[in-house]
C-alpha cells in the first residue's frame, strides 16, 4: 500500500462510467478525468494500459488534485505529457498556489506541460521566419556564450501572447509580495499585462523582449540575468520546445542563487518538451532569522553535446 495518500475529493455519481472508460482504454477520455491507483501510488489517464482492480482506484477531476493527494504521473502513459484544452485553460489549470510557494521558497517553480507538440513544430518551423522578428543576437559577438536567439516583432504568434498575457495576470500578486517583502519603491505591479506594458512604455521600455533560443553542437548561454531598463517585472518563464535524449543531449537549464556572505547554489531544473518552468528574474526576497534579506538569482543553459535544443523565453518586462 502506498503511503501518505488521501482521498481529496469524494466520489462522484458518474465514478461508474468513468470507471468503464478505464476497463476500455478509451483515449476519448484522456484528459477528462484522471484515475489514482491507490496500491501503486500513481495517476493514470483512462486510456492507460495499465489494468488496476476497481476497489484500487479513485478519479479526480485534475492533475493538480492527483499530485495533492500524493499521487505521481504514471510512467506507462505518462499524465504529466499529456496537452488538452485551449492554453489559456492549460494555464489556469495549473496549481499556482502551489507555483507561488515554490518560487518563495527556492526562486523556481515548475509549470508542467504546457505546450503541445504541434506548439512546439510550429514556434521552431517559424525560426527561419524574419518576419516573425524584430533582431537576432549571436552570442559570441557579445559574450553571451555560443549559440543564438531572435526577439519576437510587436506581433508575436498568438501563442507566444497568449503565454505573456495569461502567466502575468497569475504572477502579479506574487510579484507584488516580493515588493513589498523588499521594500522597493514605486507603482504595485497592475493586474493586467496591458497595463504593465503601457507602464514599460512610459519608462522608455516599448521592444517586446519575447524570444526563441536555438542552441546547437557546442553552444552554452552563460548565467546572466535578463533587464532590460529600470522597469522590472520579478519572473519569468521557459519553455523548452524540444526533447531531451531525442533532440539533444546536454544542454540543462541551470540556475544559481547568490545570498549574502554564501557561496553560490546552482540548481539544474528539469525540463521536457513543452515544459515550463517560472524562475526568479533577479533578486527574491528570504526570510531570515534577522528578518527579510534579498538573494540573487541567475540562470543559463550548459554545453549542448549533441543535436539542437530550442526554448521560448518569456520575459514579462520591455526593452529599452
Amino acid at each position: 500500500m502506498a503511503a501518505n495518500l488521501r482521498l481529496v475529493r469524494p466520489p462522484q455519481g458518474n465514478d461508474e462510467a468513468r470507471w468503464a472508460a478505464v476497463a476500455r482504454r478509451d483515449s476519448s477520455a484522456d484528459g477528462s478525468f484522471w484515475s489514482c491507483v491507490k496500491t501503486t501510488g500513481v495517476y493514470c489517464r483512462p486510456s492507460c494500459a495499465g489494468r488496476p482492480k476497481r476497489e484500487n482506484v479513485f478519479f479526480v477531476e485534475s492533475r493538480a488534485d492527483a499530485e495533492a493527494a500524493g499521487f505521481r504521473p504514471c510512467k506507462r502513459c505518462r499524465p504529466d505529457r499529456f496537452v488538452a484544452g485551449s492554453l489559456s485553460e492549460r494555464i489556469d489549470a495549473i496549481d499556482w498556489p502551489r507555483v507561488h510557494d515554490a518560487l518563495n521558497a527556492q526562486g523556481w517553480a515548475a509549470l508542467g506541460r504546457l505546450l503541445s507538440d504541434e506548439d512546439c513544430a510550429s514556434l521552431i518551423d517559424g525560426y527561419s521566419d524574419d518576419e516573425r522578428y524584430r533582431s537576432t543576437i549571436v552570442m559570441r559577438r557579445h559574450g553571451f556564450g555560443e549559440g543564438e536567439y531572435r526577439y519576437f516583432s510587436y506581433k508575436p504568434p498568438e501563442v507566444v501572447s497568449t503565454l505573456r498575457t495569461r502567466a502575468y495576470e497569475k504572477l502579479a500578486p506574487l510579484a507584488n509580495e516580493w515588493s513589498a517583502a523588499m521594500k522597493e519603491k514605486g507603482l504595485a505591479y497592475p493586474a493586467s499585462h496591458e497595463a504593465y506594458r503601457r507602464r514599460c512604455a512610459a519608462a522608455g521600455q516599448t521592444r517586446p523582449t519575447p524570444l526563441i533560443l536555438k542552441y546547437g553542437l557546442g553552444d552554452y548561454n552563460r548565467l546572466h540575468q535578463d533587464l532590460y531598463g529600470g522597469e522590472t517585472f520579478p519572473v519569468q518563464i521557459a519553455v523548452l520546445l524540444s526533447q531531451p535524449g531525442k533532440d539533444f543531449s546536454g544542454g540543462e537549464f541551470v540556475m544559481t542563487e547568490q545570498a549574502p556572505r554564501r557561496q553560490s547554489r546552482a540548481v539544474v531544473a528539469p525540463l521536457e518538451k513543452g515544459s515550463a518552468i517560472a524562475f526568479a528574474v533577479n533578486d527574491r526576497p528570504v526570510e531570515g532569522a534577522h528578518g527579510i534579506y534579498r538573494v540573487k538569482m541567475r540562470h543559463g543553459v550548459s554545453v549542448v553535446t549533441e543535436g539542437e535544443r530550442y526554448c521560448l523565453g518569456v520575459i514579462f518586462h520591455d526593452a529599452a
